[in-house]
């Protein structure tokens, strides 16, 4: 943004499901404040999908200079397509945020080439400390693409991602979050699983489920105590995404849980996992 000139002139549209937390505060939304750019947010649903209505009406009150997309735990919204669609019709940069996609997007060839731009979190599919990457898809004039290349934040990689074997990788990802989704079947309505197939292509991050009645919180603590490293994303949601205006984001931030599906996982473990989690259910 800052390579873009952004100003507080700028709008950008984002989706209505951001997460802040008190030791990393919100990779999203922090660079918006800091640079005091004004900003919308387009609904989503429970399911987390857009609301293609409401970014319509989004996009027909106001003229956004940037339209944020996040490719939430490697799952492309299925109207990826017709949403930069519209975008591309008003003129409107689009940014594809794939922190969870990058295999669904390398291996799976479903996202990452529709945006401006997308980004990538090394760490959270790959063994890096830190570190990310970022793509331009689309022709910038010169001297904005040299800006863009050119930030001082700019490091080779010690090892390229090309290093490990994606394929397998992906496959791995694929098999455990299939195997979840036949583990979870007998908790169905106690935990429900936000996506109840795997889409061809789509490499998770994590495996999302929501917790129908019991407390989160607890099944959280007490599944991280006994070794099975849940995470809950994002449990917490920005405060300008009010409950009031976006009911069905707060809703899915108070329930979701997601299970690990990482290609080190072996079959017994993640069937452990969910024995455990039947029985605190």
């Amino acid at each position: 943004m800052q390579a873009l000139d952004f100003s507080s002139d700028d709008e950008v549209l984002l989706p209505a499901y951001v997460g802040w937390s008190p030791k990393e505060g919100s990779g999203v939304f922090d660079p918006i404040r800091q640079l005091s750019v004004r900003f919308r947010f387009y609904r989503m649903t429970r399911g987390l999908r857009i609301d293609l209505e409401h970014l319509r009406a989004q996009l027909a009150t106001g003229r956004p200079r940037l339209l944020f997309l996040i490719h939430y735990f490697g799952y492309p919204d299925p109207c990826l397509p017709e949403v930069v669609a519209l975008a591309r019709e008003q003129g409107i940069l689009v940014f594809e945020d794939e922190a969870h996609a990058m295999l669904s997007d390398w291996i799976g060839g479903l996202c990452g080439r529709y945006g401006d731009a997308a980004i990538f979190s090394l760490h959270k599919m790959l063994p890096y400390e830190s570190g990310g990457l970022l793509i331009l898809n689309e022709p910038f004039d010169a001297a904005t693409a040299a800006r863009l290349r050119g930030s001082p934040l700019r490091q080779s990689l010690e090892q390229s991602p090309w290093d490990y074997d994606l394929w397998s990788i992906a496959e791995v990802r694929r098999q455990n979050t299939q195997r979840l989704l036949e583990l979870l079947w007998p908790l169905g309505g106690r935990v429900e699983p936000l996506f109840r197939q795997l889409p061809d292509g789509v490499v998770p991050h994590t495996l999302p489920v929501v917790i129908v009645n019991n407390p989160r919180d607890e099944l959280y603590l007490q599944l991280n105590k006994s070794g099975y490293g849940v995470v809950s994303l994002y449990h917490t949601l920005i405060d300008p995404i009010q409950e009031s205006e976006f009911p069905d984001s707060r809703w899915l931030s108070h329930r979701i849980l997601n299970l690990p599906v990482h290609q080190d996982t072996s079959p017994e473990v993640l069937q452990a996992m969910i024995a455990k989690l039947e029985q605190l259910l």
